[in-house]
């Protein structure tokens, strides 16, 4: 755990789950060290801690947009990270913890824009650059998701939410994702077809309606441009429906316990997420995003999925989520 954390759930078979010193939450991703690492033998082994890992969630590494493309972790220009052989030092110190701790934490949410919980207008409708007067990302329910950045600018946000100087935070390397969906499969249900093939019945996406929300939400048009409405508090008794000219709508983090799994939300659905995989057999889409998002059907964009998309897309449609080692 990282100082000053608090432990908020404690029940394993529930999702463990802390605040930080920043109230920023964080999932606990558990590798099971005495089955997974059958080849590494130490923590600097990192070859083959990353086979190991690979070899244990190899069922989710091809996502159904991504077939007969190639995905690795490894560093390209347009990351977020500055150089090869830092990216290749992250990398490691990640392989090593999570060798060492057995897991690593996660969002609990999407990454959203600080204070939006209560100001609506810090919602973006458009990319601007990330500066040092940005808002801080977080990891807090209630908060529009921080879209429209590009997948560096995604990185530097991320970089900046570890709490404790002996902890890293990073976006997602992709087989961080694939570990997630490995934690997830068989939990409360989830099959690997709920994860690899159609993730409707647990996430946010056009084609799933979903009842007793909470929160904020925003509406997209069906028509071009297809532009996303304004923000509003989502009214008492809403349903977003799973069909219709409603159907498409952006939800605000933590908005239903329908798209939660072990106290990790919206990890299908409502947002793609930026990760640090490089799609290199896309020389000019060298991107990574995953899971889907709420334009999407669950079957076209399921929580394993990856798409690769180029170095300036940025969209109301793409977000983040940290990860902490």
């Amino acid at each position: 755990m990282p100082s000053g954390a608090t432990v908020i759930e404690a029940d394993a078979s529930k999702g463990i789950v802390i605040k930080d010193n920043k109230n920023n939450e964080w999932v606990w991703i558990e590798v099971p060290k005495t089955t997974v690492f059958t080849s590494a033998q130490s923590s600097i082994d990192y070859d083959n801690i990353k086979a190991d890992l690979i070899a244990y969630a190899t069922d989710y590494r091809e996502g159904k947009a991504g077939q007969g493309c190639n995905w690795t972790d490894e560093w390209y220009d347009g990351c977020g990270i500055a150089d090869p052989v830092t990216y290749t030092t992250t990398y490691q110190k990640m392989l090593s913890s999570v060798y060492t701790n057995g897991g690593f934490w996660i969002g609990r949410y999407e990454a959203g824009i600080s204070g939006s919980d209560t100001d609506m207008t810090k919602a973006r409708t458009s990319h601007s650059d990330i500066t040092n007067d940005s808002p801080a990302a977080v990891s807090k329910a209630d908060m529009i998701p921080y879209s429209y950045v590009y997948c560096s600018e995604a990185q530097t946000l991320a970089s900046k939410m570890s709490p404790d100087s002996r902890k890293t935070s990073s976006l997602m390397f992709g087989i961080q994702w694939d570990l997630v969906c490995k934690f997830l499969e068989g939990k409360d249900g989830l099959t690997t077809e709920d994860i690899n093939s159609d993730s409707t019945n647990w996430g946010n996406y056009k084609n799933s309606p979903i009842t007793n929300l909470r929160g904020k939400y925003a509406i997209c048009s069906q028509t071009e441009p297809y532009t996303l409405g304004a923000w509003n508090t989502i009214p008492e008794g809403y349903t977003k429906p799973g069909s219709g000219t409603e159907s498409w709508v952006e939800l605000s983090t933590g908005a239903s316990e329908y798209t939660k799994q072990m106290n990790i939300y919206d990890f299908a659905g409502n947002e793609w997420e930026w990760t640090l995989e490089h799609a290199t057999s896309v020389t000019y889409c060298p991107c990574a995003i995953r899971g889907g998002d709420y334009d999407y059907d669950g079957s076209d964009g399921p929580a394993s999925d990856r798409y690769d998309t180029d170095t300036s897309s940025s969209f109301d449609y793409i977000s983040f989520r940290p990860s902490l080692y």
